[in-house]
């Protein structure tokens, strides 16, 4: 009796992953009509932002990826540019450098307020 529910758990299991994995797929088939799900596409951008470390790159990505319409955010610490992608219809490159200079690094547009920057730890003090 045991194998036999433990069999039907098992296989309830399966079940449910496999139902998971096809959950969020763009093109799915009903009967013999594909229907497919049309996104618009993420405007690409690169942003000049000021850091010297991880830890830095840890905020710069975070502030970036919290304003509403930012789908990612990867900065690189060697370039100094953050590579975005977002949807335009949502947010701006105005904004989003707005809320990394918030953050405390500057940008080509805006520089973080002294306070936030001399707040930062220090190793994140970039500036000369």
């Amino acid at each position: 009796m045991k194998k036999t529910i433990l069999f039907v758990a098992a296989i309830a299991w399966m079940a449910a992953i496999s139902a998971c994995s096809n959950t969020g797929k763009n093109a799915h088939n009903q009967g013999e009509t594909t229907i497919v799900e049309t996104q618009v596409a993420d405007t690409q951008i690169d942003l000049k932002v000021q850091g010297a470390c991880e830890m830095c790159k840890e905020r710069i990505e975070k502030a970036a990826g919290e304003v509403p319409g930012v789908s990612s955010a990867t900065w690189d610490l060697e370039t100094k540019e953050l590579h975005l992608n977002f949807d335009p219809d949502k947010t701006n490159p105005d904004a989003i450098a707005k809320a990394i200079a918030k953050a405390g690094h500057d940008t080509d547009n805006y520089k973080a307020d002294d306070a936030v920057y001399n707040a930062l730890p220090h190793c994140c003090h970039y500036r000369g």
